[in-house]
């Protein structure tokens, strides 16, 4: 692979998964992990300078995004602040730029997949900085790629998939809604398909853009939480059946607020890198390694 890739948050739990696979067939990425003292738009020259990339992964605030869904005005500041510097940088200096985005651009009030068509609108601070971004990239930086995700799921102590797990342990019933629908991906499935886009985007095919990409099937939240449980189950990880009943989608303090759809297609992924979907059933076993449970 000629490109050379910088690596913002290597830290994070996509970019250590992406670092792995990149390690396996030997691609040289150049990594800066998050800064003890935050992510400063200060220091993205001086990285550029000390690290000569052709191509910037920015995973920054990663966890913030995919895991806790902030909130806060301030943060949301700041990560606007350092993204749009980046974006700058970039633009000005030819870098492509690969960023992250998710399925909170939409409201979730479609009753069908959403595609790379659908307009973005969303319903909430993070998902109207992240549209924001995108439309950035689009009009600032001639070479740059969003992947959009859903349900993107990692053992991280404070991650969606770990409160989850805690819930199945509980001593009540699990209250889930059966119309909060998505994608759960893992994260390892979503640092293959990086992989994957970036070594097309080496071969200076100009597929530059926004993409979709969420493993198959999709699911409701609550039919998830049920193959969760059976897994743990069966890997000695829960001891017994847990409750889970359904209850509306406003009732589901859990969700916070995403989207009730949260459904993506991978069509377009696919027809432009060949990336094709993987089975999250299948990767359950392999996610849950690491995670540890409560006794």
């Amino acid at each position: 692979m000629r490109m050379r890739i910088l690596l913002l948050e290597g830290d994070s739990t996509l970019g250590v998964s992406f670092r792995q696979l990149a390690a396996q067939e030997s691609i040289d990425v150049q990594v800066v992990d998050r800064p003890g003292a935050g992510w400063q738009p200060d220091q993205l020259a001086g990285w550029l300078e000390r690290h000569p990339a052709d191509t910037v992964v920015n995973l920054a605030y990663f966890h913030e995004q995919f895991q806790l869904g902030i909130d806060d005005p301030a943060a949301l500041s700041r990560l606007e602040i350092f993204s749009r510097e980046l974006a700058d940088l970039c633009a000005e200096s030819g870098r492509l730029l690969i960023q992250p985005s998710s399925a909170r651009v939409f409201d979730g009030l479609k009753a069908t997949p959403y595609t790379e068509k659908d307009e973005p609108a969303p319903g909430d601070e993070l998902g109207s900085l992240q549209a924001r971004l995108e439309g950035l990239l689009a009009t600032r930086c001639p070479r740059y790629a969003v992947l959009r995700f859903s349900w993107l799921l990692d053992n991280t102590r404070d991650g969606q998939l770990v409160r989850l797990i805690e819930q199945l342990h509980g001593e009540g019933p699990v209250l889930l809604a059966e119309e909060w629908r998505g994608n759960p991906t893992p994260v390892d499935d979503a640092a293959r398909v990086l992989l994957a886009v970036l070594k097309q985007l080496d071969c200076e095919a100009p597929l530059y853009g926004v993409y979709h990409y969420g493993s198959t099937e999709p699911s409701s939240w609550i039919s998830f939480a049920k193959s969760l449980a059976q897994e743990l189950m069966a890997s000695n990880k829960l001891d017994r059946d847990p409750v889970i009943r359904s209850i509306p989608f406003d009732k589901q303090t859990e969700a916070g607020w995403e989207p009730q759809n949260a459904v993506l297609t991978s069509r377009r992924i696919l027809m432009a890198f060949g990336v094709k979907p993987r089975p999250w059933r299948s990767q359950l076993t392999q996610l849950l390694t690491g995670i540890e449970t409560p006794q």
